[in-house]
């Protein structure tokens, strides 16, 4: 990001060589306005000059930390860093690197090697159409109340069939998990981090069922193990509500409290109740659409 184009250019060329390896996707832009249509949720870094036509690098900023809380972001200015004030920021810039310093470039292609690597490296994996999964999640109307009592009737099915105490719908949004239906003690359970849910990994199935028969013995699950037999959930099974798109916004699942194992029946049998649960989602979101007829 920076209004001078020739220097763009430049920085681009030099960064594409020195990171060559990881071979990264690179936007550029000069103005606010235009770096804000291309930030997306999985942005990476953002590299930004201090002083910009329509606006400075914090105001570009203040809109990637909202857009892709986990991005780096670095001022790679002309601007005396003294003269700044980014205390609003809250440590919000990764790095200031200064155009004028005899080493300004190759700090700047350390400091995105790292972010990148950081990133790619994150405690929990991201579907490769993450950024169109979360998009189409947003379009959904998850707060109408007819919906919410319809989908606790699915968790309910769910439980009764499968004889556990816990069951629930579970979005996954860009940073969390958060539970839109539930039965049992699940509707106590509060908002956790997505590095924190089984769930996160649900979605990433192809054929869109996954089961734990213990947590215990999982190693993606064992560090936090404890924490989750604690909550209940010693064994798992999560059948993916998938859109017409053929999107996932998150699982439905049940939860024992002791190890087991679970049949083709069983996971067919969920299947088919998140299919249930998403054309739910569906009709009430296309009914929301509808406008109402004003009478004469």
């Amino acid at each position: 990001m920076d209004p001078d184009e020739e220097t763009r250019s430049e920085t681009v060329e030099t960064l594409r060589s020195e990171l060559s390896s990881l071979d990264p996707s690179v936007e550029t832009a000069g103005t606010v306005a235009d770096a804000r249509e291309r930030l997306t949720t999985d942005t990476g870094a953002v590299v930004t000059e201090y002083d910009l036509p329509d606006g400075t690098g914090l105001e570009l900023i203040e809109t990637v930390r909202e857009v892709s809380p986990d991005a780096g972001c670095v001022l790679y200015t002309e601007v005396d860093p003294d003269t700044i004030d980014t205390s609003e920021l809250h440590g919000s810039v990764t790095e200031y690197v200064g155009k004028g310093s005899v080493f300004g470039t190759e700090r700047l292609a350390e400091l995105l090697r790292a972010t990148i690597e950081r990133r790619s490296q994150s405690t929990y994996p991201l579907p490769q159409n993450e950024a169109e999964r979360v998009a189409a999640l947003k379009t959904y109307d998850l707060d109408d109340p007819d919906l919410l009592d319809s989908l606790d009737r699915i968790t309910d099915l769910a439980a009764r069939h499968f004889g556990v105490e816990r069951a629930s719908i579970n979005i996954i949004s860009e940073h969390s998990q958060d539970f839109l239906a539930c039965y049992g003690d699940t509707a106590e359970w509060e908002t956790m981090d997505r590095e924190d849910s089984i769930c996160t990994f649900t979605i990433l199935e192809d054929d869109d069922v996954m089961t734990v028969e213990d947590v215990t013995e999982d190693p993606r699950f064992q560090s936090r193990s404890e924490a989750l037999v604690d909550l209940g959930i010693h064994s798992y099974m999560g059948a993916n509500l998938v859109t017409s798109s053929g999107l996932v916004i998150g699982p439905l699942c049940v939860y024992d409290d002791q190890p087991r194992s679970f049949s083709a029946a069983d996971r067919a049998y969920l299947k088919d109740l998140a299919s249930v649960a998403m054309d739910l989602v569906e009709l009430h979101s296309s009914l929301d659409a509808v406008e109402p007829e004003v009478s004469p």
